[in-house]
């Protein structure tokens, strides 16, 4: 494997987001939830945002520049791209100030993305100057690999980060999220599929549906924020789905915006802040050992919380980095539990690209 030595005497490059503080250029980003949430309708929506003139494109209360963006639909794939255009077309109805021309919808004519057509897709980046591409699904661009073994799960998600390396683009992958088992919440086991899927990803958010007895009969999306290498992550929001109906029932336009969610599900609750601020601890802590007993008093501290609570909070935010920890024992009496990151590894690009031959 070849290796590269960083100089740490040099500055390091700024993070630009696509989307402020959920989806940064140059990297690759995962949207994963289980078939017909929504993951088609807010991806869809942030393209056309990006097609509006410039300081006008507006995503879920965050500002979004303006930019080319390429959208590869292999996951309903029918020859036309129905669904996709579909909600492109109910999201200009909402801005009508938007460029169709700013989005190219493109689709696979075989089984997949092969190694060429990659090829072709990172050409046609580079010559479009796209901003953001967005790959849906994962699952069905590359069917020939099995998602759960690491070694194949690796080759098209390096060859990916490879991509949105060499392009600057903000590469977005949809997956889907598995069926929750007896006592599970929806998405409590993250995407489907090996973990080396999301530890190759910088950012990775779920998406599930808010049961609407809860929010007055409303169409409301939990936009969790899973992992956020490069901003703050361990948190959820709430997402207001809009439809306007014509005469005859059909719907002819979307709007999406940011809304509360449940009480029992807001972001700002005590137990919220203090998961938040355990997690943003252990993201700052490097290769340092962290103590679970620092982190609980932390959480004691941030939310306010008592022992009990703070430990329900600890047990949360570990949930939430377990790909990205792993677990020591303290030289002390009883070895009581401690934690740290995960050594990060770099690959040269150029075999990562290399690798998707092998898929």
């Amino acid at each position: 494997m070849p290796l590269k030595e960083i100089d740490l005497t040099l500055p390091l490059e700024r993070i630009d987001f696509l989307v402020p503080d959920l989806v940064p250029f140059g990297y690759v980003t995962f949207l994963g939830a289980r078939e017909g949430v929504g993951k088609t309708t807010l991806l869809t929506g942030l393209a056309w945002q990006m097609t509006r003139p410039d300081g006008r494109g507006d995503f879920l209360g965050r500002a979004v520049q303006a930019g080319p963006v390429i959208y590869l639909n292999t996951d309903a794939a029918d020859g036309q791209s129905r669904p996709v255009r579909y909600w492109l077309e109910q999201h200009r109805e909402t801005y009508p100030d938007g460029d169709l021309r700013g989005v190219r919808v493109l689709e696979s004519t075989g089984t997949g993305l092969s190694p060429e057509e990659l090829g072709d897709l990172l050409n046609l980046a580079r010559e479009s100057g796209a901003r953001c591409v967005i790959v849906d699904s994962f699952m069905s661009t590359f069917p020939g690999i099995d998602g759960n073994k690491l070694d194949q799960a690796l080759r098209p998600m390096l060859a990916l980060r490879d991509f949105a390396a060499q392009t600057g683009a903000a590469v977005i992958v949809t997956d889907h999220l598995p069926k929750k088992g007896p006592g599970e919440k929806e998405g409590e086991r993250g995407i489907m599929g090996s973990t080396g899927k999301s530890a190759q990803a910088r950012a990775v958010h779920l998406l599930t549906r808010v049961q609407p007895d809860t929010v007055q009969g409303r169409d409301v999306l939990r936009w969790e924020v899973r992992k956020a290498s490069f901003s703050r992550s361990g948190y959820a929001f709430g997402v207001q789905v809009s439809r306007t109906e014509d005469d005859e029932g059909h719907a002819v336009a979307v709007h999406l915006e940011p809304c509360d969610l449940p009480d029992d599900d807001a972001q700002d609750t005590r137990g919220g802040r203090a998961t938040a601020a355990v997690i943003a601890h252990l993201q700052g802590s490097g290769s340092v050992v962290v103590p679970h007993a620092e982190l609980v008093a932390l959480a004691i501290e941030r939310g306010n919380l008592r022992e009990r609570a703070a430990q329900d909070a600890v047990r949360r935010a570990l949930g939430l980095m377990w790909d990205r920890l792993e677990e020591v024992k303290e030289a002390k009496r009883g070895a009581p539990k401690a934690y740290r990151l995960k050594a990060a590894f770099d690959m040269d690009c150029q075999t990562a690209t290399n690798s998707l031959a092998a898929v």
